[in-house]
Order: structure tokens, then sequence, then C-alpha cells
């Protein structure tokens, strides 16, 4: 009667995992550096620079600025593991492909 009672416990345990990294809670030295934060900031600055000039085609911009660097790293941080890149992107293998050719990102 213990020996089940034990599997199960270890069985319980065993589904507690810590819930995924989000990047909301990331500090460096101490201080809270989360993306949306850089990204808000480097927004900011753009505006900034624009001289006058009336900004177009905004999201465009902003998706060809932040998306090849992303799978690069992605794929930098996994080691060209294209399962694990996909899993943490949130995208399947497929998209994941056609993203990396896309960009000519060496799988």
């Amino acid at each position: 009667m213990g020996g089940l009672w034990s599997q199960g416990k270890s069985r319980d345990r065993a589904k507690i995992r810590a819930p995924p990294f989000n990047g909301r809670d990331l500090k460096v030295n101490g201080k809270g550096v989360p993306l949306r934060s850089q990204a808000e900031e480097a927004l900011q600055c753009y505006f900034e620079t624009l001289n006058g000039h009336k900004p177009a085609h905004l999201y465009d911009l902003v998706m060809r600025e932040v998306e090849e660097p992303l799978f690069k790293v992605v794929m930098g941080h996994v080691q060209g593991n294209q399962s694990r890149a996909a899993t943490i992107l949130g995208i399947n293998r497929g998209t994941l492909r056609k993203k990396l050719k896309e960009f000519g990102i060496n799988e």
C-alpha cells in the first residue's frame, strides 16, 4: 500500500513545473529591463530623430527590424535545433523553416 501512495506522490511532483520565462522578470544588475521597455525606448528615439518627417508604415518597419534578429538569436541559443527554436518562438517548424529561408539564416 505504501508503494502505491509513493508512486502517486512522485507522479504529482513530476507534474509541477516552473512557468515559462516571459522576459518581463529579466534583471540585469538588479534592475528590470523587460523587452517592452527597450522597445518603447527605441521607438521614442525613432520619433525624436524624424526631424519633422512623417512616419509611415511603422508596423512593417518594426517587424522587419525585429523579426530577423529574433530568429538569429533564438537559433544561436538553441545551437540550430529547429524543434527547440520553434517551441521557444511558439510557432510550428514549417513556419520556422520558411522564416529561416526568407532571412537567409543557415539552418
